[in-house]
């Protein structure tokens, strides 16, 4: 770091941020608060130069928040909140203090950071967690259709209770008015999220067969169109992780041990890096052992001597290896 630099620790709420502006020796040169509309942010974006390095923590609106900085400042960190545990722990907590950690732990060289991905790589996170959330309603919407069905003693024997023969099954059973009319407006609302869901999954294959690196997953068995961008947003830059052990570890699928002189503790799995990366490596692991005999035998080896929960985690862990080794190499995967 030049030592005419000037690092810029920034708290940002929804409404509002806290900011200061250190040198490079600790000296407190500004600080104070601003409102996050877009005005106001603009201003104080125009006011920074290249001799600023901006630090801030992962909220809600920070990609925005990071993208008026870009043009001005000479970089912008983004802080891995779970890691900086000095603002949680400290005795004095208020958000100028925060700010003031944040730029203290850039300005000594400690601040753990996390990637901030380029802007299409971004929309591409939005899709994938829009389309995960339709979804969501999706199911609390029939789990309500159910329930209603429930309170006067009807079940829908079809195996699947929202396609055409169970609908059918649903129109034929003869409720109350209240109850009927009930039943129809959640079953519009249901209707409507499936269109919503379709169009959204129509976008995404679009998308996947114009980016080569998606196609490429996409040859995994058990990583279908969605599975396969969602990787592709998640990760961004496959060349971050100096490994695909670096890789595996960031999956959270590794386990964890504790070690304390001779003595080694050994854990369950680490549970870091993305959540939502994780869950889709064990919704995939689900599907791949019913198209790979590879997989297959390797869930049913574990199986004998463990669990089924250990297994998925297992063939989970094997297909996180496999897409780091398709993503590098730049190839379909060969089977």
């Amino acid at each position: 770091m030049a030592k005419s630099s000037i690092i810029v620790g920034i708290d940002l709420h929804k409404r509002s941020f806290d900011f200061v502006m250190m040198s490079s020796t600790g000296e407190i040169i500004k600080q104070g608060s601003r409102s996050t509309e877009a005005s106001s942010v603009l201003e104080f974006a125009s006011g920074l130069t290249l001799r600023h390095q901006a630090v801030l923590e992962p909220l809600e609106n920070s990609y925005w928040f990071i993208e008026q900085l870009q043009p001005y400042a000479a970089s912008v960190h983004l802080a891995n909140s779970g890691k900086v545990r000095l603002i949680a722990e400290s005795r004095l907590k208020n958000d100028r203090i925060d700010a003031r950690i944040l730029a203290d732990l850039f300005r000594v060289g400690y601040l753990p950071e996390v990637y901030i991905p380029k802007r299409e790589i971004h929309q591409w996170r939005c899709l994938i967690q829009h389309r995960i959330r339709l979804v969501c309603d999706r199911t609390r919407v029939k789990n309500r259709i159910i329930g209603l069905l429930n309170r006067e003693g009807y079940r829908v024997a079809a195996s699947d209770p929202f396609g055409k023969k169970g609908r059918a099954q649903i129109d034929s059973f003869e409720l109350s008015s209240m109850l009927r009319q009930m039943v129809d407006r959640n079953l519009v609302s249901h209707d409507l999220l499936s269109s919503h869901i379709s169009d959204l999954e129509a976008e995404i294959k679009q998308i996947v067969a114009a980016d080569p690196i998606a196609s490429n997953l996409c040859t995994i068995d058990g990583v279908a169109e969605f599975t396969a961008l969602a990787i592709r947003a998640i990760v961004g830059r496959m060349d971050r992780f100096r490994s695909v052990k670096a890789f595996a570890a960031y999956t959270g699928l590794i386990p964890g041990s504790r070690q304390s002189a001779d003595r080694v503790q050994h854990r369950p799995i680490t549970k870091q890096g993305s959540t939502t990366l994780r869950w889709l490596l064990l919704q995939a692991a689900k599907h791949v052992v019913k198209k790979s005999g590879y997989f297959k035998r390797m869930h049913s080896r574990i199986v004998r001597r463990s669990s089924e929960k250990n297994a998925r985690v297992v063939v989970a862990h094997a297909l996180a290896r496999i897409i780091y080794h398709v993503w590098m190499e730049a190839r379909p995967y060969y089977r």
